[in-house]
C-alpha cells in the first residue's frame, strides 16, 4: 500500500497510509472504531477504490474483488439466509474456484463443527455458527491471501480458541 488515501463525503478515512506486508505472515489491524480498518481492507481486495495511492497483491494491482487468490471475510456476514449451509457455501468456492468445491466444504464443515447443520438454512444458525460458516466461505477455495475482518466477532470462548488455532 502506497500512499493511500480514501474519502468519503468529506471525511478522511484512510490518510495516506504506507504498508507492506511481507509473504507468509499473520498481520492485524488495531484501532479505534472509524479508524479506516475496514476501508483498507475493502480497498485492498477490490470492493473499493483508493482516492490516491496505489495497492499491489502479489505485485500488481488488481482490478475487482474477483481474484481466486484471495479470500475475504466481511464484517458485516454476508451468507444468503434462506440457502442450505452447504449449498451456499459450495456455492461461494464455486464462483471463486470455477469447480466443485464439495470436498473442501464437506471437510470444514465436519472440521469446525457444522456438518449436522449442513442441510439446514443459515438463518437456522446461531450467531456463532453463522461466523463459522462465513470463515469456511472465505477459506474453501484455498486462497493464497486471507483477509479476516472482525473474525472472532461473536464467538463463544471455545470456538474462538478452534478459529484463533486455524488462523
Amino acid at each position: 500500500i502506497e500512499d493511500v488515501t480514501k474519502t468519503f463525503n468529506g471525511h478522511t478515512a484512510v490518510d495516506s497510509l504506507n504498508l507492506s506486508v511481507p509473504e507468509g505472515c499473520i498481520y492485524g489491524f488495531i484501532g479505534p472504531n472509524g479508524s479506516g480498518k475496514t476501508t483498507t481492507m475493502r480497498m485492498i481486495v477490490g470492493i473499493l477504490y483508493p482516492d490516491r495511492g496505489a495497492i499491489q497483491v502479489f505485485g500488481k494491482e488488481l482490478h475487482g474483488a474477483r481474484s481466486r487468490r484471495i479470500g475475504y471475510l466481511p464484517e458485516e456476514r454476508g451468507l444468503y439466509r434462506k440457502m442450505k449451509v452447504r449449498d451456499v457455501l459450495q456455492f461461494y468456492g464455486g464462483l471463486k474456484m470455477g469447480r466443485s468445491v464439495s470436498k473442501e466444504v464437506d471437510s470444514w464443515l465436519e472440521r469446525l463443527d457444522l456438518a449436522k447443520w449442513s442441510d439446514q438454512k443459515v438463518e437456522a444458525l446461531s450467531k456463532g455458527m453463522s461466523q463459522k460458516a462465513q470463515f469456511i466461505a472465505a477459506i474453501a477455495a484455498k486462497p493464497e491471501l486471507l483477509i479476516l475482518d472482525e473474525p472472532f466477532s461473536g464467538l463463544d470462548p471455545v470456538n474462538l480458541d478452534t478459529l484463533r488455532e486455524l488462523v
